[in-house]
């Protein structure tokens, strides 16, 4: 799909409040790209990461002492536009930028009408607040192709890295429109659910939640487990990018169970999901993710096929920070005695959960290690 046809499509008629993939997701994203590239590229890149305008206020005062800094400010940088909600005073009008982040394509149920749409500005005439995601990212990379200053390219870079990896977030690609929301679901953040808060809320979670450094190394590692995630197509476009959301929206993320509860007028929320969704979702979410960081790698030069830090799941042990850490055990059968368990077996379900879980620790239960039980739906286990 090419971007005049995208345009045709493009709606923006609402806004989208909650945040693309969680910080989790979004280093991960990163740090699958900084795998990608080598170690010329990396430098270049850090290198005008460290003249963004606010690179002491979000990235200095936030750094933990980690090692190498480098890598934690490549996978900060992808997180900076969600900071930039925070923001207080002056600063947050001129770096905050709320409608980048997503584009609604309508999705309608029983016969409702579709909204006329309401088309965006050209990146190359309109003004910047109005863009929606796939102009905000051609934007950012002419930015970094251009003779801009170094602090601009900075604060593209930093977009670049975070829209990539929202356009590839099934819930910023669409919004439904019914009579239950005749001006939109915002994205799914008006769908609450029995289990988890909001239906967008969800989505951004999947990948999990604890994101320090080596959590983010380890969450890679496991992915490189699973060989059929990584077999991408990179050289696409970003709106062929977010149109593959829009269809993962369409036959996923709004299951058919959801819709009926959705279209019955005496239906009551909060809403349920199929037993199946869970499983299905996070299988998705963790493809779109390895995608994500595929295809950014390809944007920033990368070669394919050519990662040059790869590690296995075994390389890093997932920090406990800030959970309780988990106690070392003879007695649950791990493989190697006195193996540092590092997931969490509900044995009244028989669920096991990670450690960026919600509810890592927080059920009945015990340590386990990871072939134990079935894993999460949520969190992937």
């Amino acid at each position: 799909m090419r971007f005049t046809t995208l345009l045709a499509l493009v709606i923006l008629l609402t806004q989208a409040p909650a945040f693309g993939w969680n910080a989790l997701g979004h280093k991960v994203i990163a740090e699958i790209a900084w795998q990608e590239l080598n170690e010329d590229q990396r430098t270049e890149i850090v290198d005008i990461l460290k003249r963004h305008p606010r690179f002491g206020e979000d990235f200095v005062n936030q750094m933990p002492a980690v090692d190498p800094p480098d890598q934690w400010i490549f996978q900060h940088a992808a997180t900076w536009p969600d900071i930039a909600r925070g923001i207080r005073g002056p600063d947050r009008d001129k770096f905050d930028k709320p409608i980048w982040h997503y584009v609604n394509f309508p999705l309608t149920i029983d016969g409702f009408p579709a909204p006329k749409l309401n088309l965006a500005s050209d990146p190359a005439r309109g003004k910047s607040i109005s863009w929606n995601i796939v102009q905000a990212t051609e934007y950012c990379r002419g930015v970094i192709q251009s003779e801009a200053p170094v602090s601009q390219k900075a604060l593209a870079y930093s977009w670049l890295f975070h829209l990539v990896g929202d356009m590839h977030q099934p819930m910023h690609s669409t919004a439904l429109f019914c009579e239950r929301y005749p001006k939109g679901d915002r994205s799914g953040n008006s769908i609450k659910l029995t289990k988890g808060d909001n239906l967008h809320s969800l989505w951004d979670g999947l990948i999990g939640r604890s994101h320090n450094l080596n959590n983010v190394r380890g969450k890679v590692a496991q992915l490189r487990q699973d060989e059929s995630l990584w077999e991408v197509e990179t050289a696409g476009t970003p709106e062929d990018w977010v149109a593959e959301s829009h269809k993962v929206a369409q036959s996923i993320a709004y299951e058919s169970q959801l819709l009926d509860q959705i279209g019955d007028a005496s239906g009551q929320e909060p809403f349920s999901l199929s037993e199946e969704y869970y499983p299905q979702s996070g299988k998705i979410a963790r493809q779109r993710v390895v995608a994500a960081g595929l295809r950014l790698a390809a944007l920033l030069g990368a070669k394919p096929g050519t990662s040059h830090q790869v590690q296995t799941a075994e390389s890093y042990e997932p920090s406990q920070q800030p959970f309780v850490p988990v106690p070392k055990s003879r007695d649950i059968k791990t493989g190697e005695a006195g193996h540092e368990l590092g997931f969490w077996l509900n044995t009244n379900s028989h669920v096991r959960h990670n450690s960026g879980c919600r509810h890592f620790e927080k059920t009945r239960g015990r340590p386990c290690g990871p072939d134990e039980g079935k894993p999460c739906g949520i969190c992937g286990g």
